[in-house]
C-alpha cells in the first residue's frame, strides 16, 4: 500500500504525473527522430553513389551491321564482334568519300556532309591538312553556286589492314540538272580505328574509325 501511495512532495509527485502520461509520447518522438536522422543518412549515401556510378558511365555502341537488302547480318557490341570488319570500314569509307566530294546548292545538307568528313579526321592526322588545303581552294558553298557534284563509289579494296584503295566516279552538273562533266578519282586512305566513348563521336563515327593519311587523284 505504502508502494503506491502518491509522495507526499507535490513536485515529485507532478513529475511521476507527467512522466506517466508523457513519457511514452517523449519516447516514441525519439525514436522516430532516430529512424528520421537514419532515413536521411542512407538518402545522401544513396544519392551520392548515383552520382558516383553517373560520373562512371560509358556509352558503348551497338552496331548493326546489315546486307544490301537492309537485312540485320551482325549486331552487337564492338568488343562482340570483329571491329576492324572490312565491310565495315569500306562502307565507312565510301561514306568518307561521298560526304567529302558531294556538292549540293542546299547549304544545311553541305554542312552536314562537311560534318561527317571532318568526324573521321584528326587535327595530328595529315589528311586533315590535306583536306583543309582543298575546302580553302574549293569552296563548296561557291561550287554549288553553278553546279553540283554527285559521287558514285565504284571500288574499295583492302592493300593491307589499315591501307585502303578507293575508286569513285563524279558527276558534274548545272543548276538546271544538265550533266556537264564526268570525272574518275582513286584515293588512298590509310585508317586508324578508337573506340568511341562519347554520344557525339557515336553520332557521326559509331565504330571510330579515323582516316589518317589521305591522296587521292583524277584518273585519265
Amino acid at each position: 500500500m505504502a508502494a503506491n501511495r502518491a509522495p507526499e512532495n507535490p513536485y515529485l509527485a507532478a513529475r511521476q504525473e507527467w512522466t506517466e502520461r508523457y513519457g511514452s509520447y517523449v519516447r516514441a518522438a525519439a525514436a522516430w527522430r532516430t529512424v528520421g536522422i537514419l532515413g536521411l543518412a542512407m538518402a545522401v549515401i544513396g544519392f551520392g553513389y548515383a552520382m558516383y556510378l553517373s560520373t562512371e558511365v560509358k556509352l558503348v555502341p551497338y552496331i548493326v551491321q546489315v546486307d544490301k537488302l537492309g537485312t540485320s547480318v551482325t549486331t552487337g557490341f564492338p568488343e562482340q564482334i570483329e571491329y576492324a570488319d572490312v565491310r565495315v570500314v569500306r562502307a565507312t569509307l565510301g561514306n568518307f568519300v561521298t560526304s567529302f566530294r558531294s556538292i549540293t546548292p542546299d547549304a544545311a545538307v553541305q554542312k552536314q556532309y562537311i560534318d561527317r568528313t571532318y568526324a573521321l579526321l584528326r587535327t595530328s592526322h595529315p589528311s586533315t591538312e590535306k583536306i583543309n588545303a582543298w575546302f580553302r581552294g574549293n569552296s563548296p558553298f561557291e561550287k554549288a553556286k553553278t553546279a553540283t557534284v554527285a559521287i558514285e563509289v565504284n571500288n574499295i579494296v583492302a592493300l593491307s589492314n589499315q591501307t585502303y584503295q578507293i575508286d569513285w566516279t563524279e558527276y558534274e552538273r548545272d543548276r538546271k540538272g544538265k550533266e556537264i562533266g564526268t570525272r574518275r578519282f582513286r584515293g588512298i586512305a590509310t585508317v586508324t580505328l578508337t573506340a568511341p566513348q562519347d554520344e557525339a563521336t557515336i553520332r557521326l563515327n559509331p565504330i571510330g574509325l579515323y582516316v589518317r593519311d589521305f591522296d587521292w587523284t583524277a584518273q585519265l
